[in-house]
């Protein structure tokens, strides 16, 4: 098991991908996986500059791409540097998923993180049946590219699809080359009990998001609010056992975001339930448990601006995430 960096902690710190690679070096950490946003260019030569980094450091260098849906907004910046670099973006979206295959491939990364949607996609009333529909058709065909490649898809728990959605959509793809990036904080919105759905991803996780939250008392529920590794409410450590049991050799990697306000999960409002899937009992008491006789937070709650102001905040709760780490999880590492 390696401990790494995942590149959207570093959004704030105006660093490109030589930047956050020498980061992670000087953090003492084994690699990065980058999603999209530090990159600049797709050409050749800035790829082969950011592989050859990786390699004179001896970090991994992992690739993760925004969503499989180009209509998303998290599809707009690979689309950009795709065809930055030449390549025809007017094609299906599975061909786009297949273009990052080969930027990942050029990198010398072994897979390629990908998401669907997010945490809105369910409140913006989007049908999620038909979505499902639509990334398994995406996937299947990316998926034959990427076992010609030689690499794997990682699909994200990104707020957006439940667990047990995703379970249903890699059943349906059918591919050895899909496996997941278990997020492993994002498990939380769910409503289940964590280690309940780590342990339903594990066979199939192919890397991770390594992060963690406080749950949170509102006056409509609940929220999750962004803290360091060793601050929050959901048990980490028993994640990574958990992950590691099933691939001794998956990433964690470190995901900081204390730039945002905590993600309401207003479950006393009765639209809220029209929308998300209800937990099973015992998950929902898990969280109420935690949050039954904390005061309530009112009022929604405000982001940092992006920036400076983010990046001191969120570069020490990196750091104080990487002691921790080193500290708590140094028999698996």
């Amino acid at each position: 098991m390696k401990l790494g960096l995942d590149s959207y902690s570093t959004r704030n710190s105006g660093l490109d991908p030589v930047g956050v690679l020498e980061l992670a070096s000087t953090l003492g950490l084994d690699g990065v996986l980058f999603e999209l946003s530090p990159f600049r260019s797709f050409r050749d030569e800035e790829l082969a500059r950011i592989r050859r980094t990786a390699e004179q450091r001896g970090l991994y260098c992992h690739l993760g791409m925004g969503s499989i849906f180009s209509w998303h907004p998290m599809a707009a910046k690979g689309r950009e540097l795709l065809a930055e670099a030449g390549y025809d973006v007017t094609v299906p979206d599975a061909r786009l998923v297949i273009y990052h295959l080969e930027v990942a491939r050029k990198l010398g990364s072994p897979l390629l993180r990908v998401v669907a949607g997010n945490l809105f996609t369910r409140d913006e009333g989007h049908d999620m049946t038909a979505l499902a529909h639509q990334a398994v058709a995406i996937l299947r065909e990316a998926c034959k590219a990427a076992e010609d490649l030689g690499l794997r898809i990682a699909l994200e728990n990104h707020a957006d699809f439940t667990v047990r959605e995703l379970l249903s959509i890699h059943a349906r793809v059918g591919s050895l080359a899909l496996g997941f990036t278990v997020d492993c904080a994002n498990l939380a919105f769910d409503l289940d009990d964590p280690l309940r759905l780590a342990g339903m991803m594990a066979p199939y996780a192919a890397t991770t998001h390594y992060k963690n939250y406080r749950i949170v008392r509102t006056e409509c529920g609940l929220a999750l609010e962004n803290c360091a590794l060793g601050e929050g409410d959901i048990d980490v450590r028993a994640v990574a056992q958990t992950l590691g049991r099933a691939n001794p050799e998956i990433c964690l990697n470190i995901e900081i975001h204390s730039q945002f306000a905590p993600f309401r999960l207003d479950i006393l409002r009765r639209e809220f339930f029209q929308r998300h899937p209800p937990p099973p009992g015992d998950g929902l008491a898990w969280y109420l448990a935690r949050a039954w006789e904390r005061p309530i937070q009112r009022g929604p709650g405000q982001n940092l601006a992006d920036g400076p102001e983010s990046w001191a905040i969120e570069r020490p709760d990196l750091e104080r995430s990487v002691q921790w780490a080193r500290e708590h999880l140094a028999d698996m590492l």
